[in-house]
């Protein structure tokens, strides 16, 4: 069984939807711009949806994500110590 939903068909199709949308990023040199799925909505098991390329959205470089999970460790890493300071500041009976 290929899905829950899908039938195997539908599956295959969304993939060669995906296969073709990186084809035209790559040949009209959009590579740098979201790409977003896109369902049917309509009943049929065999009918899955198809991929667009979202012109309003660009994506992050690899040097803007290393930043964001950067800032991101940082944020759980104190937030982490915070608690941990936090709980040891509390009497010995409540703790």
């Amino acid at each position: 069984m290929a899905g829950k939903f899908l039938k195997r068909g539908a599956i295959v199709d969304v993939i060669r939807s995906a296969e073709r949308i990186n084809a035209i990023q790559r040949r009209t040199g959009l590579l740098d711009r979201a790409v977003r799925f896109t369902t049917c909505g309509c009943p049929d098991p065999a009918c899955g949806g198809w991929h667009t390329i979202d012109l309003a959205r660009t994506r992050l470089t690899a040097q803007e994500y290393d930043a964001l999970i950067r800032v991101d460790n940082k944020a759980r890493a104190s937030a982490k110590r915070g608690t941990a300071k936090a709980a040891s500041r509390l009497p010995r009976d409540l703790a």
